[in-house]
């Protein structure tokens, strides 16, 4: 069985950026599909999900960079991108609300 020691920060630091991409095209694709019954109501949630996802790509790689030695960072982590992605999410989550409650039948 073939051990693959010191690949555990690259595969954590791909799965953040996976994510982090995952979530700014889901709040495209979200703000896309939310444009015709909302218009520009909408568009101030995605964007803050959309910078959310950005920062936390951006994140991913600085602690990918300081895990492997190749920057220091003076602060510890401290659940700052979880608690982004949480954001993002629920940011999406109540965009998709709002499309679901502009198009229900009175």
């Amino acid at each position: 069985m073939r051990s693959d020691f010191g690949l555990a920060n690259e595969r954590t630091a791909l799965a953040w950026q996976r994510t982090a991409l995952s979530l700014v095209a889901g709040a495209a694709v979200v703000a896309r599909l939310a444009w015709d019954p909302l218009g520009y109501v909408v568009l101030p949630v995605l964007a803050l999900a959309g910078v959310l996802g950005v920062w936390v790509f951006v994140e991913s790689a600085g602690r990918y960079r300081h895990d492997v030695g190749a920057r220091p960072r003076k602060r510890a982590r401290g659940g700052r991108a979880p608690l982004a992605l949480a954001v993002a999410v629920v940011c999406i989550g109540v965009a998709e609300l709002l499309v679901l409650l502009a198009r229900a039948p009175y």
